[in-house]
């Protein structure tokens, strides 16, 4: 089944979580720059050690049309600080 969350990013991820300590594989995905709504859940998700499978898109400087408002600076030094959770970006 898919969910559609629209904006909700930490919402989604909490409900992710939820779903996985309720023994169902969970995975959602996301603008990478949004990460940093769903920096509390995420972290929780790590430490609590639940397979949940997180995946973040537009990781890039040029983006396209949106701007500014949506490059990733400094979120992927963020998610590899955070213990317990494994990050892959391809090159």
């Amino acid at each position: 089944r898919n969910f559609h969350f629209g904006i909700r990013e930490h919402a989604m991820g909490a409900i992710m979580n939820g779903m996985c300590l309720s023994k169902l594989r969970s995975f959602g995905s996301g603008f990478f720059v949004f990460s940093d709504y769903m920096k509390p859940v995420i972290r929780l998700s790590a430490i609590m050690e639940i397979p949940v499978c997180w995946i973040f898109t537009h990781d890039s400087i040029g983006v396209g049309e949106d701007g500014p408002t949506h490059q990733p600076i400094e979120h992927l030094a963020m998610m590899r600080s955070i213990p317990g959770l494994v990050t892959f970006r391809p090159s």
